[in-house]
C-alpha cells in the first residue's frame, strides 16, 4: 500500500512538472538510464551547538564558487553553439539565431538563416495575392520546422533583421516583409467568436506583427479569408487571452491560497505560457495596445509569473527526492522555467515596462543561482555529451527530450545575457524591444 502511495505521488510531481513542456507533439514520456552520478546541488542543514546552518555542496566541476558562472556559461555555449547549428533541425536552428543572431553560422558553415530559407522555406498561392507566398511548414519530410506558427518569422524580426532586404543572397530569395506578409494573410479566427483557432499557437505571431508594425509595416491588412485585421486589436486579445490564463492565480495571489498545476489555464501553454507572456511583454514594448493602464496590466503579470517561482522549483524538489532516476527531465524541466523567465523579465525590463524592487533583484540572483547550478548537475552527469544527445535525438522516445535540452539551453543562454546587460544598464533609459 505504501509503495503505491509513493507511486500515485511521483506521477502527480512528474504530470505537473511535464505540462510545462514547450508545446512540442504530445509524447510518451522520456526514457531515461537509470542515473548513478551526484544528486542535484541541495542544500544540506546542520545544527551545531544548538543553532542550524547551511551546506551548499559545489556542483560537480567546479572547485569554488567563484567558478560556477563562467563553468555553466561555456556548457551553454557548447550545446548551443553544436546542437543548435545542425542543419537537419531547423527548428534548433532558429533557436541559435535568437541566441547568437543572424549571423549564427550553422554545422555546414552557412549561415543558419540561409538553411532555414533554402532548405526549408515553401511557397505556395494565397487567395488576394499574387504569385506564390513563403512560408515555413510546421514538417518538412521529418523535420520539425515550425511547431509554433510564425516561430521564424518572430526570429527574424526580433533579432533586427530589415523587413526590405531579401532573406538570403540567392535570386529570388523573398523579403522578410513579403514573408510578414504572407503569414499575416494566413490568420484565421477561432470558431464559435473565438478570435485565436489555437489560443496556444499565438504569441510568436503577434509578436512578429507588433515588432514589425512598430518597424514600418502597415498596421491593418486583409486576410486571405477575407477579414480585415488591425495589429492592435491582435495585441488587445491576446493580453485579454493571458489576463484571462492568469486570472485564477490572481485570485490565489489576493485570498493567500496556492495552486495546483493540473495543465489548466496558463499551465497548458507551451513552457507554462512563457511564450505568451513574452509576446504580450513584446507587444506593449512597442504600445500596443493603446488601452489604459497597459504599464499596470504587464506588472501584474509580471507579479504573477514572479508568484509561480516557488511553487514551480519547489515541485521540481520534491519530484527529485521521489524519482531520483528522472533527475534528467526533471533539472531540465527547471532550467526551462528558470531560463525562459530570466529571457523574459529581463526583456520587460529593457523596454521599461518593469523595475525590480530590492526584494526581486534577490529573486532574480536566486534564478539565476539555481539555473546555473543545475545547467552544471546535467553536465556532470554527461547529459550534454555529444554521444549522449546524439543518443537521445535517433531514439523514439528520447527525441523530445532532445529538442528540450537544446531549446531550454538556448533560452537559459539568452535569459543570462540579457541578465548580464541589465547588470551594467539597470536605471538607464529604457529602450525599444527590439533591434534597430
Amino acid at each position: 500500500m505504501r509503495e503505491s502511495i509513493l507511486l500515485l505521488t511521483i506521477g502527480s510531481l512528474l504530470v505537473q512538472l511535464l505540462a510545462a513542456g514547450c508545446g512540442q507533439e504530445q509524447e510518451p514520456e522520456p526514457q531515461v538510464e537509470a542515473v548513478s552520478a551526484e544528486k542535484p546541488v541541495l542544500n544540506k542543514k546542520r545544527t551545531f551547538k544548538g543553532r542550524e546552518y547551511t551546506i551548499t555542496p559545489l556542483p560537480p566541476g567546479v572547485r569554488t564558487l567563484g567558478e560556477v558562472r563562467s563553468k555553466a556559461l561555456e556548457v551553454l555555449d557548447r550545446v548551443v553553439d553544436r546542437e543548435a547549428s545542425k542543419v537537419g533541425n531547423a527548428w534548433a536552428l532558429a533557436h541559435g539565431i535568437l541566441v547568437r543572431g543572424p549571423d549564427f553560422k550553422a554545422s555546414d558553415g552557412r549561415r543558419a538563416v540561409d538553411v532555414l530559407v533554402d532548405d526549408y522555406l515553401l511557397a505556395e498561392p494565397l487567395a488576394g495575392a499574387k504569385g506564390l507566398q513563403p512560408y515555413f511548414p510546421k514538417l518538412k519530410g521529418q523535420v520539425r520546422v515550425e511547431p509554433h506558427t510564425d516561430l521564424i518569422l518572430k526570429t527574424f524580426v526580433e533579432v533586427g533583421m530589415p523587413l526590405d532586404e531579401p532573406l538570403t543572397s540567392r535570386a529570388g530569395s523573398p523579403t522578410l516583409e513579403r514573408l510578414l506578409r504572407s503569414s499575416r494573410m494566413r490568420f484565421v479566427s477561432g470558431s464559435e467568436g473565438s478570435f485565436f483557432a489555437d489560443v496556444d499557437d499565438v504569441a510568436w505571431s503577434a509578436q512578429a506583427w507588433c515588432q514589425a508594425v512598430y518597424k514600418g509595416a502597415a498596421p491593418s491588412w486583409r486576410t486571405a479569408a477575407g477579414m480585415t485585421l488591425k495589429v492592435d486589436d491582435v495585441a488587445r486579445e491576446q493580453l485579454e487571452l493571458i489576463e484571462r490564463e492568469y486570472h485564477f492565480i490572481q485570485r490565489a495571489r489576493a485570498a493567500g491560497e496556492t495552486v495546483e498545476k493540473r495543465r489548466q489555464h496558463i499551465f497548458a501553454h507551451a513552457c507554462g505560457g512563457a511564450h505568451l507572456l513574452q509576446g504580450t511583454i513584446a507587444c506593449a514594448a512597442v504600445e500596443m495596445p493603446v488601452v489604459d493602464s497597459l504599464e499596470s496590466r504587464i506588472k501584474q503579470l509580471i507579479d504573477a509569473y514572479l508568484w509561480r517561482i516557488p511553487l514551480e522549483v519547489s515541485l521540481v524538489d520534491r519530484a527529485v527526492q521521489s524519482a531520483p532516476r528522472l533527475i534528467p527531465i526533471l533539472l531540465n524541466q527547471d532550467i526551462k522555467f528558470l531560463g525562459h523567465g530570466l529571457e523574459l523579465l529581463a526583456k520587460a525590463e529593457l523596454a521599461g515596462l518593469w523595475t525590480p524592487d530590492a526584494e526581486q533583484l534577490v529573486a532574480l540572483q536566486g534564478m539565476e543561482d539555481r539555473l546555473l547550478n543545475h545547467v552544471l548537475q546535467l553536465n556532470g552527469i554527461k547529459v550534454y555529451d555529444a554521444e549522449k544527445m546524439t543518443s537521445l535525438s535517433k531514439r523514439e522516445h528520447g527525441f523530445q527530450l532532445y529538442l528540450d535540452l537544446v531549446g531550454d539551453a538556448c533560452h537559459a543562454r539568452l535569459g543570462l545575457q540579457l541578465q548580464e546587460r541589465l547588470r551594467v544598464r539597470r536605471g538607464a533609459a529604457s529602450a525599444p524591444l527590439i533591434a534597430d
